[in-house]
């Protein structure tokens, strides 16, 4: 029972932190208005720091809800182009490829690569303001 509470407070914590941690509004990605694979990379590293509560390498149903979360609230306050693509196009039916409810680093990596594919138009490995 101890045990139980334990952990259960623990993971309360961790869950009002990430909370916290989730403005991504305040983030900043790519360089002189380009993104490079290397952001998208820093990025995703970003992303799992911030949500991935119990560490385990994915994001579950719950981290993830409040990913979908910190993303809508980003667009609503910055309503980039960037910003408001986030929202949908990171939603969990690109991003969970093999439908089991959570999304782990490499299914995150395949759909962040998909989508960099898909933006950069001219195909030099460099999205520019034009391109999104």
């Amino acid at each position: 029972m101890r045990r139980t509470f334990v952990l259960a407070s623990f993971l309360t914590c961790s869950t009002a932190f990430t909370a916290q941690a989730a403005d991504i509004s305040s983030w900043s990605f790519g360089s002189d208005g380009t993104i490079t694979w290397a952001d998208v990379e820093e990025l995703r590293k970003t992303i799992f720091e911030t949500f991935d509560a119990d560490g385990d390498g994915a994001l579950s149903n719950e981290e993830y809800t409040a990913f979908d979360k910190a993303r809508a609230e980003a667009a609503g306050k910055d309503a980039s182009s960037l910003l408001l693509r986030a929202v949908s196009g990171l939603g969990r039916e690109n991003t969970d490829l093999n439908l089991d409810g959570s999304v782990t680093r490499s299914e995150m990596e395949t759909a962040l690569r998909s989508w960099f594919e898909r933006v950069d138009g001219d195909k030099d490995g460099v999205i520019t303001k034009g391109e999104y």
